[in-house]
């Protein structure tokens, strides 16, 4: 192959066509842009946050619960994009209708991976400033932020092919610095001091466990698109569990280490006080870049769909996505970080309550049987809603659980009953 077919390979041209076998990779690759979007820097956050409210144990426990019930929404969802090499908005049109995957799920999902987009951004460019600080350098923070925004968006922009190729720099790279940082944090703090600290702002482990699933809420919804590159089942499983489930854990144990031991969940003050060199810095904004690298790209989808858009037209739209992501980061939008958390866990699952409960209980997993809706499929929507108001409002169970089981055994009721009717008349 020369070098203009290799650069072509690279790009990706029609997002919305189905991937064909002898464009997809081996689950590692799949795997690997997982653990680039586990390993993060908000997920470091969260487990800094999380110990304050839960002990080491109950952390631990919730952890597990989370990361277990997310493969699980992960591999279902993720087999259906491998079985039909379709993105998530173009499946979604077999539970919500065209016009209602086009509309109203690309709208949930534009919407918060352009917010996840932004924050991300925000903590890459003010890392980045905290770096040239060091070296008493003052750079404009907006200006600075936007910079290297545009710079990070270009991998988004040209696909998933690049975004795996930086996941595989950029994961290695935090799991070194997050080991530095737990030794470091270790020497100040020892590990049974952590273990049986007692909670100083206590937080239920239902909650604990809602905060875990919501840092992969969307993840697992939109895993179609990057599990379409899969060569089979197998490979699709293989890559939700081990991209999900060791990074997770280890990052959550280290974000609890490194927040206990600073007293701090803010990324760049805790990098700070932890006495890291510069380069550690620079690692922490590789690492939010692979993280944004996935949103914006999954973004660009959403805007595709939404604006009805040839799937020729994604990078384009992914450039919208990154830069109005980029000025969410410019107004700060990390200072609404969790609660915009809570809320992403209680709105997107049921969007997977739904789709799953449609491929793999109505269409009995067979892509065969999988066709899209015209128009908006009512059934679908209304269940959705029912869904996010059981996860906001009801007062037992996990919040985000609530949500994927009340959208998916509505829907299947709903279906059934529906079919019936109509197979009496």
């Amino acid at each position: 192959m020369d070098s203009k077919q290799e650069k072509n390979s690279l790009f990706e041209e029609d997002a919305f066509k189905s991937v064909p076998q002898k464009e997809r990779h081996g689950w590692w690759k799949t795997s690997f842009i997982w653990a680039g979007s586990s390993i993060c820097v908000p997920t470091i956050m969260v487990g800094a946050l999380m110990i304050k409210g839960l002990s080491f144990a109950e952390m631990i426990l919730a952890v597990i619960i989370g990361t277990v019930l997310l493969s699980a929404v992960f591999c279902l969802q993720g087999m259906e994009g491998t079985d039909t090499g379709l993105p998530t908005v173009v499946l979604a049109r077999s539970a919500f209708g065209r016009e209602g995957a086009g509309i109203i799920i690309s709208f949930i999902l534009a919407t918060t991976l352009i917010c996840w987009t932004g924050s991300d951004c925000q903590i890459a460019g003010e890392s980045f400033i905290q770096i040239l600080t060091l070296n008493n350098i003052h750079w404009n923070r907006e200006a600075t932020i936007i910079v290297l925004g545009i710079i990070m968006l270009t991998v988004s922009i040209l696909g998933e092919k690049i975004i795996s190729k930086l996941n595989i720099i950029a994961v290695p790279a935090l799991i070194l610095l997050c080991i530095y940082g737990m030794v470091t944090c270790l020497q100040d703090i020892s590990f049974m001091e952590l273990v049986k600290a007692s909670p100083v702002e206590p937080i239920s482990l239902a909650e604990g466990v809602a905060m875990v699933f919501g840092m992969q809420a969307v993840g697992s919804t939109i895993s179609p698109d990057y599990h379409r590159f899969c060569r089979d089942r197998k490979g699709s499983c293989l890559a939700a569990v081990v991209g999900i489930i060791p990074y997770c854990l280890f990052l959550f144990i280290a974000g609890s280490v490194m927040g206990a031991a600073t007293g701090e969940s803010d990324i760049s003050v805790l990098i700070a006080r932890l006495g890291l060199p510069i380069i550690g810095l620079m690692i922490l904004v590789l690492a939010t870049w692979t993280t944004m690298a996935c949103d914006a790209y999954t973004g660009g989808l959403a805007i595709t769909s939404l604006l009805h858009l040839s799937g020729k037209k994604r990078a384009a739209a992914t450039a919208v996505a990154g830069i109005v992501g980029i000025m969410l980061a410019v107004f700060g939008i990390m200072n609404y970080f969790t609660n915009f958390l809570d809320l992403m866990a209680s709105c997107i699952p049921p969007v997977a309550g739904v789709m799953i409960t449609d491929y793999w209980l109505l269409k009995h997993g067979k892509v065969e049987n999988w066709e899209e809706r015209p128009g908006f499929h009512w059934s679908g929507i209304i269940c959705l809603v029912c869904g996010v108001l059981a996860a906001l409002f009801l007062p037992f169970g996990f919040s985000t659980i609530n949500g994927i089981l009340v959208s998916g055994i509505l829907y299947f009721l709903t279906m059934k009953l529906t079919s019936g009717n109509a197979s009496r008349k």
